[in-house]
């Protein structure tokens, strides 16, 4: 069995994390096997969105513990082999040439929040349970979790998240701004394809050049912020999308855009 599976289907890529036995613990194995399936979607010129979700009753419940504790005399080589893996998967997701959605359909701790919250857009079904995990092993988070957690909640509210793992209700994350949206169950799966399908539709491009000026705003003073935007605007000059999206806008119709 893959410990990744992988679906492309009408531009939406889904990549699925399928270990549910360790409730998708991120060991050696699959860190290697989602590394290698994020190479393969940004090769894959058919892809214009991504959802990364989980196998059972969780999205991750984080790095491989079990391997922690069968190394735990001397941990680490395997540190440093799950922390390789992960790492250029998670920059994979922040640089990836398409939007990209975490589909939290349960559980989601440690490294999983790490991928969770690397990712453009989260929705989260309503049952999740979200906590920070790494002190309650005697170790400080990875995964890009220090970047992005006290961007999304504060540094006061992060620093509490990390230091007492605190266990999150679906809606408690919606409120701090961990995740856009908490769905039922039963409409969980309709309610992620369909925000798929509406990023699969629009100016990809656009979408990318977004993510990196807010990304790059939080060091930035307004004036370099007003350059970067100007040069990011610039660059769609050219693509087939502002052509068409502005012949929509005049000609009062939806744009087709096409990505490129």
């Amino acid at each position: 069995m893959s410990l990744i599976e992988v679906d492309v289907t009408g531009g939406v890529a889904t990549v699925r994390l399928n270990a549910p036995e360790s409730m998708n613990a991120l060991g050696v194995p699959m860190g290697r096997e989602f590394d290698d399936a994020m190479a393969d979607l940004w090769d894959n010129g058919d892809v214009r969105v991504l959802i990364i979700t989980g196998t059972g009753r969780a999205f991750s419940a984080g790095g491989d513990v079990r391997a922690f504790y069968d190394n735990r005399e001397n941990p680490t080589g395997v540190m440093r082999e799950i922390l390789d893996v992960l790492h250029a998967a998670v920059t994979k997701i922040i640089d990836a040439p398409f939007p990209t959605i975490a589909a939290i359909n349960g559980v989601v701790a440690g490294a999983g929040m790490g991928v969770a919250m690397a990712t453009d857009l989260a929705v989260a079904v309503d049952s999740a349970v979200f906590t920070m995990a790494y002190t309650g092993i005697g170790v400080s988070p990875d995964g890009s979790s220090t970047y992005f957690l006290p961007r999304y909640v504060g540094a006061r509210r992060a620093m509490e998240l990390i230091l007492t793992n605190r266990v999150l209700s679906a809606n408690e994350a919606l409120e701090m701004g961990l995740v856009n949206e908490v769905v039922a169950e039963d409409e969980f799966d309709d309610a992620v394809q369909a925000l798929a399908r509406k990023l699969a539709r629009g100016p990809t491009l656009a979408y990318v050049h977004a993510r990196k000026l807010v990304a790059a705003s939080f060091g930035s003073t307004p004036q370099d912020q007003m350059n970067a935007e100007a040069a990011a605007i610039m660059a769609a000059a050219s693509t087939q999308d502002l052509y068409e999206g502005v012949s929509g806008f005049i000609e009062k119709r939806r744009p087709n855009f096409s990505g490129a």
